[in-house]
């Protein structure tokens, strides 16, 4: 093998290492959280945050205490699953603003880990696509470093590619009103729904 050829692996050794990577996150959140005789009978605290929302202010997870939320990790610029997923989230915002609880007893946050990409205005764009309410959704950012760094507090895998693109684990996380993670959603899974989704919510809003 030449100097050349070790210093640059082939296209296809590195999108292995990328699969290698989102399969070793999925795996780490399928062993911790997957295998529980109860759907919230996972109980970890969700690490904080100190990030910025469309307005410039700084919102911490701590901020919506009292509040069962949704955290998502997702960037944009997204080709595929980020906005198939922020469109069912969309759509569990509208069930849950059926029953009056969006924003009063619910909360949602996105939090992008592409921010250099991802200013304030394309995210408002992109919140304005899917109609988020946004005294209820926050659409967050921060220091790339920081934000790529928080992802993997959270068990997310992350690999940037070569054409911009970012592979990640597509999860969306359910967490109580004390900020315990309580169960996680495969948002790849085409059987989920927004009633399921609405239902563990509202679960999760009344309970002590």
């Amino acid at each position: 093998m030449s100097a050349t050829a070790r210093k640059n692996p082939p296209v296809w050794a590195l999108v292995a290492g990328i699969a290698v990577l989102l399969v070793l996150g999925a795996a780490i959140l399928y062993q911790t959280l997957g295998n529980q005789t109860s759907k919230f009978n996972y109980d970890k605290p969700g690490p904080d945050f100190t990030l910025q929302n469309l307005d410039g202010k700084n919102v911490t997870l701590h901020d919506t205490d009292g509040k069962a939320r949704l955290v998502y990790f997702y960037y944009a610029s997204c080709p595929d699953v980020c906005p198939m997923t922020t469109y069912l989230l969309s759509q569990v915002q509208d069930k849950l603003k059926e029953k009056d609880a969006f924003g009063t007893k619910t909360a949602f946050y996105s939090i992008t880990f592409d921010p250099v990409k991802d200013t304030t205005e394309a995210l408002k764009e992109f919140a304005g696509r899917f109609h988020a309410d946004l005294n209820g959704w926050y659409f967050l950012r921060g220091e790339e470093a920081y934000s790529l760094e928080l992802a993997r507090k959270w068990e997310i895998g992350v690999a940037k590619q070569a054409n911009g693109d970012i592979a990640h684990t597509n999860v969306v996380f359910l967490v109580d009103k004390k900020g315990q993670i309580r169960h996680y959603y495969n948002a790849n899974d085409l059987e989920l729904s927004a009633d399921t989704i609405a239902k563990d919510l509202l679960a999760l809003s009344k309970a002590k």
